[in-house]
């Protein structure tokens, strides 16, 4: 079973059901959808679907989504070579025009028609893992070729990518990138856990588990505005006099 961190799948009662059924429950990561892929992308997909047959009140989406899910379980797949709808039932599906226009019904008598389902159905299901493992052989190839590994230790300080909206302000101005936080502990290859460098007594340090591709060392600044010497700066505006008489517009005016 894949699931978020919400409250409810960390329950007990869904630990307890896990134990029991022996399910091996795997949890995902905020903000990185390639944790359960293949959900995100059919939702993305259906999302896709539903934004061009839904008027602009966005109220009709439930009365078009039982033909949008007909459209998509009957369409061919890229990655597998087949549809939906055949991979499961070993044969395409039967549509009203189908229906409508004359048919041979000889098949569905034969007695060899099952075996036959059969047969398809399984040589159907085997080469749809052939191409879906040449589909991913292919992802991993351009992946891999754009993409660079940083190593991580415990007890690292990393910005976080939290990417939060808020109402009234720009999205393109808000901040992406949050902390500093310190790695904890290495969970896996590809997720860590961090903790917030807040030094606030009153609250608990916040803890999370960050996929790698959302998080980025943080370098401490060597001097902090103040260290080196101490400037004093008035509130007061500068006037023109005082601008003729600064030391470093002199000495340049006598270099030039």
């Amino acid at each position: 079973m894949i699931s978020d961190r919400g409250r409810t799948f960390l329950s007990n009662l869904v630990k307890t059901k896990n134990e029991l059924c022996q399910t091996s429950h795997l949890l995902t990561t905020a903000y990185h959808p390639q944790t359960n892929g293949l959900t995100e992308r059919f939702n993305k997909t259906l999302v896709d679907m539903l934004s061009m047959y839904t008027d602009v009140e966005q109220k009709n989406w439930d009365m078009v989504l039982p033909f949008v899910t007909f459209a998509y379980n009957s369409a061919k797949q890229n990655s597998t070579g087949f549809s939906p709808f055949f991979l499961i039932y070993g044969r395409n599906i039967t549509t009203p025009l189908d229906v409508i226009l004359p048919h041979n019904n000889d098949q569905d008598h034969d007695d060899s028609y099952v075996q036959q389902l059969i047969t398809r159905s399984e040589e159907a299901r085997q080469l749809a893992k052939i191409h879906i493992k040449d589909a991913q052989a292919s992802d991993k190839r351009q992946y891999d070729a754009q993409h660079r590994s940083v190593p991580y230790e415990i007890g690292d300080l990393v910005w976080v990518y939290t990417p939060i909206r808020k109402v009234g302000l720009s999205e393109k101005l808000l901040r992406r990138y949050f902390g500093p936080y310190r790695i904890t502990r290495q969970m896996s290859e590809v997720t860590y856990e961090v903790e917030s460098m807040e030094t606030d007594k009153k609250r608990r340090k916040l803890k999370d588990v960050v996929h790698v591709l959302r998080i980025k060392h943080y370098y401490q600044p060597k001097k902090q505005l103040g260290e080196e010497q101490h400037v004093v700066v008035s509130r007061r505006p500068v006037t023109r006099s005082q601008t003729k008489s600064c030391p470093l517009r002199e000495e340049k005016c006598k270099q030039e």
